[in-house]
């Protein structure tokens, strides 16, 4: 039977795009080569702990966000959570910052916790509000770019207003260039501060980061920031659940080897032989996979070439899952699920110096029992590297004793109350996400013009489309799910008979 589409991968930009199909009446197959759904914001389960495997903040979820407002459209329950207040602490090698959702509690912590320009930093924390309001009422317009056909250039200069054309000297800017407006990057510890929210989001530093997607970044905490009961897998179980309901079709552990066309006609071959045809392919993969997966005839036609993909930055992440008592912490930061380490000013913010933590909650079953925490702790690194197997094992219990060693620093009794740990490296991601060399968040901007270089999720082939990190509108949760409803869109667009 020749579906209307197959959706290949269940990361947040394949499950929201399939949803909304199935949502729309659309005859949908999903293949997904895991056994379990999400990709990098996906779990597992290890001797009776679940754990997130990568992405753990939950985000978009406030009144009027991207998620709350794909959930409204599904017609789909929200999975339980909570509106974090504190949302992330995070320690300087001299000082400790709470990461407040309250514009007002975190303009005081500013003013606290720096040592000097606080007019400045506040002044800059402004214009990063205010452009980022308006970029956000941009990219809820859900207009493809870089556009491609006539219908597309059309949806982009509709979702253009006097407000955002006020945003043209920002493009040429980097977020590196807005502080110097400021007169800030002399401010050591500020400085540290920023580039590690940009590298947890962005991937990349001040120096690197166009203005307009740092500051959409800086933003993000301040609209809301969610904890979600069992991690974003939940999230992504929902919008499963709302898509078998419409009548959507999942098959996990089925890995697509090969997507060829013929005509209108799209074939899809799965590891295990099977044959499915479609006129609409979702692939939900890093535009570095894609070539490994369509035939090569269709190369040519692809807007970008392989040999140039596959040496593009990006990076993996060193992962270490542990389960333990919480006793080790104070009272008082036991609530707060997300700890940011950066351990010196002076070193690269990758490769241990710098990670985030993420806690489970008290009371949060799904991750754990018996009063123990699930925790993710994730770190930068160079994918490169962790292909060398004569020093495979000894750089990975390396990584582990240097990042326990850090945290125990600061929680003194870490160490002692750990129940058990493992780690992931991008060889793990490459073996459980499918992802080539265990890439992960997206290409690294490499100048503040990177916003240019953006992939967009129409592949140019007609019936071919991308979504996740490497497409517009880029990594993270949020920008992942939003090219996945694009796609959706632009599906629907094409089928004015079949709407919602």
């Amino acid at each position: 039977m020749l579906k209307d589409a197959i959706v290949i991968g269940t990361g947040f930009g394949g499950i929201t795009a399939a949803a909304l199909l199935a949502k729309a009446g659309y005859n949908v197959l999903t293949l997904e080569a895991a056994s379990e759904l999400g990709g990098c914001a996906g779990k597992f389960d290890r001797d009776g702990y679940r754990f997130s495997a990568g992405a753990t903040v939950g985000m978009g979820f406030e009144k009027g966000g991207m998620l709350k407002s794909l959930f409204e459209e599904l017609g789909a329950p929200i999975p339980p959570m909570r509106k974090l207040d504190e949302i992330m602490n995070v320690y300087l090698p001299d000082r400790t910052i709470t990461y407040f959702s309250d514009k007002e509690k975190w303009y005081k912590e500013v003013i606290n916790k720096f040592d000097r320009d606080h007019d400045r930093i506040l002044a800059f924390f402004e214009e990063v509000f205010k452009v980022a309001e308006v970029l956000q009422n941009f990219v809820e317009k859900r207009a493809i770019f870089p556009p491609s056909t006539a219908l597309e250039f059309f949806n982009l200069f509709r979702s253009i207003d006097v407000k955002l054309l006020g945003l043209t000297p920002y493009l040429t800017q980097s977020v590196q260039d807005r502080l110097s407006k400021f007169d800030l990057t002399n401010n050591g510890p500020f400085m540290a501060f920023i580039n590690g929210q940009l590298m947890d989001s962005v991937q990349t530093t001040a120096t690197y980061s166009p203005s307009l997607l740092g500051y959409m970044a800086l933003s993000i905490f301040h609209k809301g920031a969610f904890y979600v009961e069992g991690g974003l897998a939940s999230i992504t179980d929902a919008l499963e659940e709302n898509y078998r309901s419409s009548g959507g079709e999942l098959r996990v552990r089925h890995k697509v080897v090969s997507i060829a066309k013929q005509g209108d006609v799209w074939t899809v071959v799965t590891k295990r032989g099977q044959v499915f045809k479609t006129r609409q392919v979702i692939l939900n993969a890093p535009i570095h996979n894609v070539f490994s997966l369509l035939e090569p005839e269709l190369h040519r036609s692809l807007p970008f070439k392989e040999h140039i993909e596959s040496n593009k930055d990006a990076w993996g992440a060193f992962t270490l899952y542990i389960g333990a008592d919480p006793s080790f912490m104070l009272p008082e930061t036991r609530s707060i699920p997300f700890h940011q380490f950066i351990s010196s000013y002076e070193s690269p913010l990758s490769e241990g110096n710098q990670f985030l933590f993420s806690m489970s909650q008290a009371g949060d079953e799904k991750f754990a029992t018996g009063g123990k925490r699930s925790i993710t702790i994730s770190t930068h690194t160079n994918v490169s590297k962790w292909w060398d197997r004569e020093t495979y094992e000894s750089r990975k219990e390396a990584y582990m004793e240097k990042i326990i060693e850090t945290i125990d620093k600061r929680y003194s009794g870490f160490s002692s109350n750990i129940d058990m740990k493992m780690a992931g490296t991008p060889v793990t991601f490459k073996r459980y996400t499918q992802r080539e060399k265990g890439k992960v968040g997206g290409y690294i901007p490499s100048s503040k013009f990177s916003l240019f270089n953006s992939y967009s999720p129409n592949s140019r082939i007609g019936g071919l489309w991308f979504c996740g990190d490497t497409v517009f509108p880029g990594a993270g949760t949020l920008g992942s799910s939003l090219s996945g409803w694009m796609v959706a869109d632009a599906i629907k667009g094409k089928h004015p008979g079949k709407s919602m």
